[in-house]
């Protein structure tokens, strides 16, 4: 029975996706006509908008709702934009959020097949809503450290151009030509905001948006500085490229002398999971009480609890900023 009923759940859960992805729920959007509509609509909308009135104008992405109804609010689907700018995923807010609600859909027929307790699998619904948030996130971090570690590669390119004689944006195309992505294609979006009328203030403006790191926004600093009160561009780029070399062997260095620890971290915190789904499978009744009675339920509670406060307070410690 319980196989039955969560084989179902994930039937329905694919169908959701199956219908929502073809464009059913959302108003409008079963005729031909009415896409086209929309897509006229949304022409004269970005033709009459200023070039770079916000960060994310070359890229819209689709709003969250369902049947004319918005599920998530209009500040959470602007983060989840910032996010998924900055991740470098090709997924737009409606299909992030279907990922995630999906995910946490399947945990919880797993949740089913494991205790066979409803009320107790759907604790692990947050848990796979909240997993899939966790790894944008790290894609995030990843993506910047990549450009991070191309940004003094990149200075010095620029500082070399500016001093053959180039323009900014020339100096900048040269350099984008000898990079190589995620940077690469960061510059060539701030090149073609510049080329469709954009100022070259507001395109980088919209670049650090995009790519929302501190070390760019040293850079970008540097650059509208000097642009504002004049000075030598080049010398300047040479000092911010020395400081950002400086500052990403410092980060290596901690990062390898706090490996050990935030390996620790990670294996004293796994360790009861593991264990608890090992019982699980070898043995559920020797766990079945954890699931069933009050105090058991309390237990886990506090087990998790402390397991995350524990975990939280290793990431601290060995999280230096530089």
């Amino acid at each position: 029975m319980l196989t039955l009923f969560a084989a179902l759940s994930t039937g329905a859960c694919i169908a959701a996706f199956t219908l929502y992805f073809a464009g059913f729920g959302v108003a409008g959007s079963a005729t031909p006509a009415a896409r086209l509509s929309r897509l006229r609509n949304a022409e004269v909308a970005i033709s009459s908008a200023p070039i770079v009135g916000s960060l994310f104008n070359l890229r819209k992405r689709a709003s969250v709702n369902f049947g004319g109804v918005n599920l998530v609010s209009a500040n959470v689907v602007q983060r989840w934009r910032a996010q998924l700018e900055r991740s470098g995923l090709s997924l737009n807010v409606r299909e992030y959020f279907m990922i995630r609600i999906g995910v946490a859909a399947a945990l919880v027929a797993i949740g089913m097949l494991l205790t066979g307790q409803f009320l107790i699998a759907l604790l692990f619904a947050p848990v796979g809503y909240w997993i899939v948030g966790v790894w944008v996130k790290r894609k995030i971090g990843a993506r910047q450290r990549k450009m991070e570690s191309q940004l003094a590669e990149f200075l010095q390119m620029l500082g070399s151009g500016l001093r053959a004689g180039f323009g900014l944006l020339q100096a900048m195309e040269s350099a984008t030509e000898q990079l190589q992505a995620p940077l690469a294609i960061e510059l060539r979006r701030t090149m073609r905001d510049t080329a469709m009328g954009s100022s070259v203030e507001k395109s980088l403006t919209a670049l650090n948006g995009r790519v929302g790191s501190s070390d760019f926004d040293i850079v970008i600093t540097a650059i509208m500085i000097q642009r504002s009160v004049g000075g030598n561009l080049a010398e300047i780029l040479d000092n911010v490229a020395q400081t950002m070399r400086e500052r990403e062997r410092i980060r290596n260095e901690i990062r390898t002398l706090t490996s050990q620890q935030r390996m620790s971290g990670y294996v004293i915190g796994g360790i009861p999971i593991a264990l608890v789904g090992v019982f699980l499978v070898v043995s559920p009744d020797f766990v079945k009480l954890l699931f069933t009675d009050s105090l058991g339920r309390m237990m886990i509670g506090a087990a998790l609890t402390l397991e995350f406060l524990g975990f939280m307070v290793i990431r601290k410690i060995v999280n230096i900023e530089v």
